[in-house]
């Protein structure tokens, strides 16, 4: 048994697209900022994709550069506040509403929506788009494996945006060789 385990993880490394996949390196720059509140559709004055634009919490801002500058020192990389720097992320939050109720029963579930962009030498490289609106389990089965790593409960606008935070840091510092 033990020799079948190794020959399959060989086979799973040489095989497998992970293998050659790194993290880009080096300090960032960061600035977060809200698209202004009307509602409707809007197009992102970045990447130019449309966005549904909803209600944005006071706070937005503040929560979500604090969660990324705790991803970027999670992956052991420097930040600094603003775009001096020639590769920064640039995060435009144009929805993030708090849920109505509690852990386990809701009038409204939290919703967040942003755009993070990886701009370097002023030119966009990459974009990572977010947009969830928690649902209930029996509105959508597929979402089980979330339902279980989120403790089983409607979870706060801030676990929301934390999540795509990680997501999206994973998605736009990864560099396929």
């Amino acid at each position: 048994m033990r020799a079948f385990l190794s020959v399959l993880f060989l086979i799973l490394s040489i095989f497998t697209p992970w293998h050659n996949v790194c993290r880009a390196i080096g300090d960032l720059g960061i600035e977060v900022e809200r698209v202004s509140e009307g509602g409707g559709i809007d197009k992102c004055r970045y990447c130019g994709r449309l966005i549904n634009v909803g209600r944005v919490h006071q706070d937005a801002e503040l929560i979500v550069k604090n969660q990324l500058q705790s991803a970027l020192t999670d992956k052991d990389m420097g930040f600094l506040e603003g775009t001096a720097r020639t590769q920064y992320i640039n995060v435009l939050i144009y929805r993030f509403e708090e849920r109505q109720g509690g852990d386990f029963a809701v009038d409204r579930p939290a919703r967040v929506g942003f755009h993070m962009h990886l701009i370097n030498k002023g030119v966009m490289k990459r974009v990572f788009v977010y947009e969830e609106d928690q649902q209930a389990l029996m509105d959508n089965l597929l979402t089980l494996g979330k339902f279980m790593k989120r403790g089983g409960k409607w979870v706060t606008v801030e676990r929301l945006s934390g999540d795509g935070i990680t997501k999206g840091l994973d998605n736009l510092l990864e560099v396929v060789e």
